[in-house]
This record gives structure tokens, C-alpha cells and sequence, in this order.
């Protein structure tokens, strides 16, 4: 039978990492007058007179492995440090502004190009969605520019593409809130393609859940919103949101009081808040 012979740079690479098939090799070489020759030079691992060095342990090899990774890391850790600290005052900057102007910023200025910033205009323009649904999109709007903007050799395609699913949730969200449900819907869609492209992050499924739950509400379609809100309630549990779990749980109240069973309401509003105060379940219990 052929004997197969290892390429000697593969100790160079990613096997280096692996002890066990470092070894393997090695004990190949020391049975194989032809491999050693290829290697032009004495035999890995072993002295001038011909006798196996014993390699560092795993433990060893890998923590070498690990520093070598962290390190080709570390620029990018220290510039995400830079962009979570730079982020406030970016977006303190761009909020003086009227919103034309800011999507001039946004648009001709690198030192907005920022991921952070992109979540704080995401974050204000939920919470603006719920009075003023058009302020609110104008800002997720924007902070999508931005995403857009950014360079996916840095940030990665998938990190993007959740980001962009972010955006395109909050736009929905803001849409179904000035009764705009048929561009709700669209938004949706497109908020779904682009978390399907993107790190696969639970919470913004959940989020999207629940944004579709609301939707399927203001819809009338009443069974498909109660079920939409149970799976978000579950995996904002699992993931360890008590608070947006309650959101959904309060949703998922109000669609049951919409389908004729106000006393299921009650009985789910009085969970959402032994969630939002431990204390108080505490002391139901005593």
C-alpha cells in the first residue's frame, strides 16, 4: 500500500494549533528517510544527535496560539473602544442639528462612520416612534445611511446585514405606528432578508417577533399576533431580557383582550409585572 507523506509546511499553519496531529507527524518523519530529506535540513523536534525534543505541552501551544490571535485582534478591539467612546458626542452633534442637515453630515462626513452611533439613533428613534412615528423613521433612516456607509472589510457582511435588519425593524415599527401598514409589511420583509444574511443574533429575531406581532395586531389577525408574541416572549426569557419579554407579554394581553378574553388579559398583565419587579413576586410568595 502507498504510504502517504505529509507536506512538511503544514507544521507552519493552522495543525500547529493541534498537538496530537503534530505528533503524528513528527513520528512519520522519524520513520521516513524520504520525508526528512524533502525537509532539506535536520529532522523537526529533534537535536544534532538525532534524538526527539520533547514539544512545549498543549496547554502551552495553545496559550501561544491564543496571545498570537488576541494580538492581530487588538487593533480592532482598540478601535471599537475608540468608536463606543466617541459615539455620544457624535450623536449629541448630529441631534443639534435640523434633519436635513444631519443627513448632510451623515452623508459627506467619515468622522460619523460609526456603528455605535448607529445604535443610539436606532435607540432614540424607537422611543421617538411612539409620538412622532415620522421622526422616528426619519432617524432609522439615517442611521441606516450610516450602516450603509461602512466598510464591510472592517465590520464584516453578517454584522452589517444585522445592523441594516435593525434599521429596516425600527422603520417598520415606526411605519405600523402612523398606520402605514402596507409599507410596515414591506419593511418587514426586507428587515427579514437582511437578518437572514446576517450573524444569526436571537435578540433581533426577537425583536423583529415582536415588531411583526404588533403588525399582525394592528392587521386584525389576532391568532397569528398571540402566537408571533409567545416566541418572543420565549427567547427574550432565554436570553435573559426580562424587560422586553414583559413588552411582549403586555402585547400578547392586549391582542387576547382584542379576541374576547379580557380575563386571560388581566392574568398575563399581572405576569408582565411580577417580571418587571422580582420584589414584588417575592412577596406574593410570602
Amino acid at each position: 500500500m502507498a504510504k502517504i507523506h505529509p507536506r512538511p509546511e503544514l507544521l507552519d499553519g493552522p495543525i500547529q494549533l493541534l498537538p496530537e496531529v503534530r505528533g503524528r507527524f513528527l513520528r512519520h518523519l522519524r520513520a521516513c528517510p524520504a520525508c526528512r530529506e524533502a525537509l532539506r535540513g535536520p529532522e523537526p523536534g529533534t537535536r544534532p544527535d538525532g534524538n526527539l525534543l520533547s514539544w512545549p505541552a498543549a496547554a502551552t501551544e495553545h496559550g501561544r496560539a491564543v496571545d498570537g490571535v488576541l494580538a492581530g485582534f487588538r487593533p480592532r478591539f482598540q478601535a471599537a473602544a475608540r468608536e463606543r467612546a466617541e459615539a455620544p458626542a457624535l450623536f449629541s452633534e448630529l441631534l443639534a442639528h435640523g434633519p436635513e442637515r444631519r443627513e448632510v453630515l451623515a452623508r459627506n462626513s467619515r468622522r460619523f462612520r460609526n456603528l455605535p452611533l448607529c445604535g443610539l439613533l436606532l435607540t432614540r428613534g424607537t422611543q421617538d416612534a411612539l409620538d412622532a412615528p415620522h421622526q422616528g423613521e426619519r432617524l432609522a433612516a439615517l442611521a441606516l445611511g450610516l450602516v450603509d456607509s461602512l466598510d464591510p472589510a472592517w465590520y464584516g457582511d453578517r454584522v452589517l446585514a444585522d445592523a441594516r435588519g435593525c434599521c429596516w425593524t425600527v422603520i417598520a415599527n415606526a411605519r405600523r405606528v402612523a398606520a402605514d401598514l402596507p409599507g410596515a409589511e414591506a419593511a418587514l420583509q426586507v428587515a427579514r432578508t437582511h437578518l437572514g444574511q446576517g450573524t444569526g443574533d436571537r435578540l433581533e429575531k426577537a425583536r423583529l417577533l415582536a415588531c411583526k406581532a404588533c403588525l399582525r395586531r394592528a392587521q386584525g389577525r389576532l391568532a397569528e399576533a398571540a402566537a408571533l408574541f409567545r416566541r418572543a416572549v420565549s427567547v427574550f426569557l432565554a436570553a435573559g431580557e426580562p424587560h422586553r419579554a414583559a413588552e411582549s407579554i403586555v402585547g400578547l394581553a392586549l391582542t387576547e383582550y382584542d379576541s374576547g378574553r379580557p380575563e386571560r388579559a388581566v392574568r398575563l398583565l399581572e405576569a408582565a409585572t411580577l417580571l418587571l419587579d422580582p420584589g414584588t413576586a417575592r412577596q406574593a410568595a410570602g
